[in-house]
Order: structure tokens, then C-alpha cells, then sequence
């Protein structure tokens, strides 16, 4: 009994598996034939914009319109194209295409007028930027070549890990010379005017008798590598004289944004500098004179030492000299003293001294007038003045230090004034 019991359990779980299987595949087989047959909602929304009514988008007829032309049936293209300010192509096109000779077709576009008035803005095509290119005048130029009023040949390199700006001088060719009986004694002092930075002045030896010496020095100056482009280097050429100021002959001014410094020690930049002829307080032509001043307080003397004389503006013929005359506030007439005649006219030598009793309380008030003479004919009767200048005393500081550290005051020159 057990035997038939457990055969009769076997045979209804089986029967049970059997169904559930087959219950499976038919929901499994009713679900996959009901999804084939569903549409998305995107599908569906695209069916029923097909079943709609027709409808076309038209712009404005003010506007331009080049891409919804194309669209719609041949009443509306027609429609479209009678109001739109924009001709169709598509006819031009395919008759151009059939023609044999398309070359009348090609049309060169104008571009529109511009009204000029000063209330609108300049276009960017209008403006000439060659007129806003400036070179500053007193920049010197940089070639290959020797410039015709004196170069200087240098050399620069920059290292940018240090910062450090070497600048070396080559040599000279044909320098200002403003000596008429002799070669100078050059030498050069160098700069470099750095924004915001206290500018430092080095300076070469004195080279003797010469306009074309060749120097051969280097130069070193600190500069942060992000203002190389606004330093400027100054190359000032001096005139030594062992007894007078030095005179300033020349300069040369380089900005180093204009130049393509180099990074390379080996390879540095390397070019002739012109040099511009140095004229102080803009000399006018008539000649120049060297003199100096000194003053004794204790026996209240005025003593002016005259040297000589250079480019005078006169005839070779006859002889010249220097007048000097003093004037006061007060109404006394004026002292004058002259010295001796010299018969080298535009270049005279006279090593003489004039001295005048000024009192101290007056020196202040004290004019110096200052007269070159032409003399002709006999015993010098024809005279004419070629130069004059004015000097008041209290603008002459060289003067004022002289009398306060009782010393004497160096020579300079003076520039002659129309008479």
C-alpha cells in the first residue's frame, strides 16, 4: 500500500510541474505578441501629426528668408517668393548652368555707403596706422654702417637668469669735434635710465688726441627682465681738457625695445650707433668764448680769466677782442675793460685776466655783458661787434660755490648772441 501511495504523490507533482510550465509559455508567448503589436508614444505622436492638417510656417515678410522657402507645396513656394525681398537663386542658377557663357553672372559685391559724419564711428578700414607710426628724433640710429656724424660701435647681451645687461663698447669712427687747432681727448660715459630705478653711471679712460679711438670695455647693468622694453641706454661722448670743465661733444640714446637684444653670450647683438652732435642750450652760431670767474671777498675783487675764443662769424681780415662791461642797479655808468687785440680773427688765444672792485653787498645785482669785437683799418678805428652775451651773476652757480668754498671756478664755454 505504501508502494502505490508514494507512485500516486510522484505522478500529481509531475502533473503539476507540467501545468505550470505550460501556463508559462502561454502568458510568456500572449505578452511578447502584445508588446510587438504596441507603438511608443514618440511613434504615436508621429502618426498623428501625419494625420493632421497640412500647416506651413511663414516668416515676416519684412525679414529675409532663406531656409523655410524651400518647404511646402508649389502655390506656397510661389507665394513666398512674390513677397519676400530675397530673389530665388534657383532659377538664375539652372539658367546660368544651361547657358554656354556664364562670365555675365559673376557680379563683384559693393560695399555699402557710409554716411561721413562726425557723429559716427570710423570704421577700422578707414584709419591709416602708417600715420601713427612715430620714431622718437633723439633715438640714434642702428645700422650696419658708419653714420656720417660719428658711430659707435657696441655690443649687447642679456642673461635672463641673473638679470643682468652687458653692454660693451668696440670703438669709435669719426667723433664731433668742436677743437679747431687740435684732435680731442674723448671718452664716454654710459647709462641706462631704468623706470623707477636710481640710474647708474659708468665711465671709460681717456683716450689722447684722437676721433676714432677703439675702446674695447664692457659695461654691466641690473635690469628686471620685465622692463626691458622702456630702459633706455645713454652714450654721452665728453671732451677732456686739463684746464676747463669737460665739454659734452655728443650723445647717443638707444631705447631697447627697438633693438633685438640678445640671449645668447656667444652670439651677442652687435652694431654702429650714430652720434649726434651735443648743442647745449641751443648755441646760434656767432661763436663761442672760454672764461672763468673768481671772486676775492677780503679785497672785494672780480677777477675774469679769458682763454680764448672759437667760430666766430666775422671776415679773416683784421684782428679781434673781447670787451667785458658791468652793470649795477644803481645809476653810475657802467665799467668795461678790454682785452688785447688777437690777429687769428675766428679763432683767438688770449690767457689774459680782467679784474673789477665789486663790493660784496652788490654782487648779486651785477650784469656781466660780454662783447666779441671785429677790428679794421688802421689802428683798429673800423670796429664791429660780431657776438655779444649777458651773464647775471647770481644765475652763475659755478661762481657761487667758488666764492663759498674760496676757490676758483672752472672754465666753460659761453655761446655768443646775435648783436
Amino acid at each position: 500500500m505504501d508502494f502505490f501511495g508514494l507512485a500516486e504523490q510522484n505522478s500529481l507533482l509531475i502533473l503539476l510541474i507540467g501545468t505550470v510550465l505550460i501556463v508559462s509559455i502561454i502568458v510568456t508567448t500572449i505578452l511578447m505578441k502584445a508588446k510587438a503589436e504596441q507603438i511608443t508614444w514618440y511613434e504615436q505622436n508621429l502618426v498623428e501629426m501625419a494625420m493632421d492638417t497640412n500647416y506651413y510656417h511663414c516668416k515676416s515678410f519684412n525679414r529675409r528668408d532663406i531656409v523655410d522657402r524651400t518647404r511646402g507645396t508649389d502655390g506656397t513656394r510661389q507665394q513666398l517668393e512674390r513677397y519676400s525681398r530675397v530673389p530665388s537663386l534657383k532659377n538664375t542658377t539652372d539658367k546660368a548652368l544651361l547657358s554656354d557663357d556664364v562670365t555675365d553672372k559673376f557680379v563683384i559685391p559693393r560695399s555699402p555707403r557710409i554716411s561721413q559724419s562726425m557723429f559716427t564711428n570710423p570704421q577700422k578700414s578707414q584709419i591709416d596706422k602708417g600715420l601713427y607710426h612715430y620714431t622718437p628724433p633723439d633715438e640714434s640710429a642702428c645700422t650696419d654702417e658708419m653714420g656720417s656724424c660719428g658711430s659707435v660701435q657696441l655690443s649687447l647681451y642679456l642673461d635672463t637668469n641673473l638679470g643682468l645687461l652687458t653692454v660693451s663698447l668696440k670703438q669709435a669712427y669719426d667723433l664731433p669735434n668742436k677743437r679747431q687747432d687740435d684732435n680731442p681727448n674723448p671718452y664716454f660715459r654710459v647709462s641706462l635710465d631704468v623706470p623707477s630705478v636710481v640710474r647708474t653711471q659708468q665711465q671709460t679712460k681717456t683716450f689722447r688726441g684722437t676721433t676714432s679711438p677703439k675702446i674695447d670695455e664692457d659695461f654691466y647693468f641690473q635690469i628686471p627682465t620685465t622692463q626691458v622694453a622702456s630702459c633706455r641706454l645713454e652714450i654721452m661722448v665728453y671732451d677732456y681738457d686739463q684746464f676747463s670743465v669737460d665739454e659734452c661733444v655728443g650723445y647717443c640714446w638707444l631705447t631697447l625695445g627697438r633693438l633685438n637684444v640678445s640671449l645668447e653670450k656667444n652670439t651677442p647683438t652687435v652694431f654702429w650707433a650714430e652720434v649726434f652732435p651735443y648743442d647745449e642750450n641751443g648755441r646760434s652760431g656767432y661763436g663761442e668764448v672760454l672764461f672763468s670767474l673768481a671772486y676775492l671777498s677780503q679785497a672785494q675783487r672780480l677777477t675774469m680769466n679769458i682763454f680764448k675764443v672759437r667760430n666766430l662769424r666775422c671776415r679773416t681780415e683784421g684782428a679781434i677782442s673781447i670787451r667785458v662791461l658791468i652793470f649795477g642797479n644803481e645809476d653810475k655808468r657802467p665799467k668795461r675793460k678790454k682785452t688785447a687785440s688777437r690777429k687769428n680773427v675766428r679763432n683767438a688765444q688770449f690767457n689774459e685776466s680782467l679784474t673789477f672792485g665789486v663790493p660784496k653787498r652788490s654782487l648779486c645785482d651785477i650784469t656781466l655783458e660780454i662783447e666779441a669785437i671785429h677790428e679794421m683799418g688802421t689802428f683798429g678805428m673800423n670796429s664791429q661787434v660780431v657776438g655779444r652775451m649777458e651773464l647775471p651773476l647770481h644765475k652763475c652757480k659755478d661762481l657761487w660755490r667758488a666764492i663759498i668754498h674760496e676757490e676758483k671756478s672752472k672754465a666753460r664755454w659761453y655761446s655768443f648772441e646775435e648783436p
